[in-house]
């Protein structure tokens, strides 16, 4: 009887061994993910640390506690040196703004158009024109800006501007480019809000007796309102953070444009947060150097707070 156990158990022990590996290899591949993870963590937080202590030590400077009130920057500025970076910050918002409250409809227009007027044939063509447009370097749009569309744009705003030889650099140009930038994106997250909202909506607004706009208007646009809605936020962060192919296109140098609140405002050299980053880093030491520290952190704040802004937007349902 005893013989016939230890028979038995021999024949379960390879089996036994088995799982222990599997277990041991499921720790092992556990572990390594959690470093993964624990790395990927620290360094962000190592990044908004980074920048973000070396922003905030300009504020040591008395110069340059009017960093967020006064438009005058003139960090090699003699005997006083001024850093006010308020001129910068509405250049970011004025052309954000604006070429997100034009691309949004676009957009929208684009996805609903993919998703439920579109036949498959040209579908299987547009999308993948699509994602190649969306991963376009943006150093390749502020180029093509500059060969075709400063030119085009100076020549017919010249009566408007301040500059007339200069008048296709700006904001103008620079929102033009942001819309170009920004679609794709925007396309992208919509195209696949519009079709996370089930059939049944389509077909209920239908069998009531709706059009096939009134169907799309107010049944399949109110549905996927959150994931639209998530699509405008990354569409707008991508905007805001945008430096090589904006800074190609304004034009400016660290002044804000004469005549602000005027339409010459838009077709004059002009400024955003990210230009003189670009533009002067490289060479900026002590209290400017600091200074360009503390736009960038800026900039990560509000990327980062779009995202979770957005994440929170994902989170909540499709259809209420």
């Amino acid at each position: 009887m005893e013989n016939a156990i230890d028979d038995t158990l021999q024949e379960k022990s390879p089996s036994t061994l088995s799982t222990q590996r599997k277990y041991v290899g499921d720790s092992v591949a556990r572990g390594i993910f959690m470093a993964c993870a624990i790395l990927v963590i620290i360094i962000i937080v190592g990044v908004f640390l980074f920048v973000g202590i070396s922003g905030l030590s300009t504020f040591s400077d008395p110069h340059a506690r009017n960093f967020f009130t006064s438009t005058n920057w003139n960090p090699q500025g003699t005997p006083v040196a001024s850093f006010g970076a308020l001129g910068f910050i509405l250049g970011t918002v004025v052309t954000t703004i604006i070429s997100v409250l034009i691309a949004t409809p676009l957009s929208f227009g684009m996805a609903l158009f993919m998703t439920e007027l579109t036949p498959k044939w040209l579908e299987n063509i547009l999308r993948p024109l699509l994602e190649i447009f969306t991963g376009m370097p943006s150093v390749i749009i502020g180029f093509l800006a500059i060969i075709v569309l400063i030119p085009w744009i100076g020549t017919i705003a010249a009566p408007l501007s301040p500059y007339p030889g200069e008048a296709g650099s700006g904001w103008a140009t620079a929102i033009i480019v942001l819309i170009v930038m920004i679609l794709p994106t925007i396309i992208s997250i919509s195209i696949d809000a519009l079709r996370a909202v089930p059939n049944s909506v389509r077909e209920a607004s239908l069998a009531l007796g709706s059009t096939r706009w009134q169907m799309m208007r107010k049944a399949v646009l109110p549905a996927a309102s959150t994931g639209l809605a998530t699509a405008v936020v990354l569409g707008m962060t991508r905007g805001i953070g945008e430096a090589l192919a904006v800074s190609m296109v304004l034009g400016g140098s660290t002044n804000i444009p004469q005549k602000l609140f005027s339409l010459g405002a838009f077709f004059q050299p002009n400024i955003n947060m990210t230009l003189p980053i670009v533009l002067y880093f490289g060479n900026a030491s002590g209290t400017e150097r600091n200074s360009y520290f503390l736009l960038g952190f800026i900039l990560l704040v509000v990327s980062f707070l779009f995202v979770c802004f957005s994440r929170y937007l994902a989170s909540r349902s499709v259809y209420r």
